[in-house]
């Protein structure tokens, strides 16, 4: 994971500004949401992960984590109620001079939602965003898209791919590779 990190140094997140980061596992996506809270940043976390088990992998500190779940619960939200959602990240947007937002789970608002829906709600969560000085990261899988509908998501923010291994294992891979030259 230290590796990992090294890679973060590559990434700068603007204010202002939603990105979707291309990776199967939001790996890349958290570590950057991670980063950015552990400096003090107001962070919300909307994802379909157990809570719990993301707080034992990631130090998210005192951040709020609202899970996408049909089951009842404190800090549990229906993922059909896909408006409620985005008064909740626009609210929280608006309440901070600058915030930090990832929603993990996009492919199962789809699924509880349709794709129409579910686009709308990333233009509306977008649209705060601009206007203010916060970040949304939203991790996707490719793979769960069709091409259309990546070119649709991908429209009005920026894109971040996940590094096919990370810099540190690049590094080594490239030393070993010049040893043998």
């Amino acid at each position: 994971m230290n590796e990992d990190k090294a890679a973060l140094e590559f990434v700068d997140l603007e204010s202002g500004l939603c990105y979707v980061v291309r990776e199967r596992k939001p790996f890349l996506a958290f570590a950057l949401f991670e980063n950015e809270v552990s400096d003090g940043t107001p962070g919300l976390c909307v994802t379909r992960q157990f809570p719990q088990k993301l707080r034992e992998t990631f130090s998210l500190g005192d951040t709020r984590v609202i899970w996408l779940s049909h089951t009842p619960g404190d800090s549990h939200h229906n993922p059909t109620s896909i408006g409620t959602l985005a008064t909740i990240i626009s609210s929280f947007v608006e309440r901070y001079e600058k915030a930090m937002v990832i929603v993990d789970g996009l492919e199962y608002l789809v699924i509880n939602n349709g794709f129409q829906q579910v686009l709308r709600f990333m233009e509306h969560v977008n649209e705060q965003v601009m206007q203010s000085r916060s970040t949304v990261v939203i991790p996707i899988s490719p793979s769960a898209f069709s091409e259309k509908e990546l070119a649709l998501l991908e429209r009005n923010v920026e894109v971040i791919e996940q590094p096919a291994m990370s810099v540190a294992l690049e590094k080594d891979l490239m030393s070993l590779i010049d040893q043998y030259r």
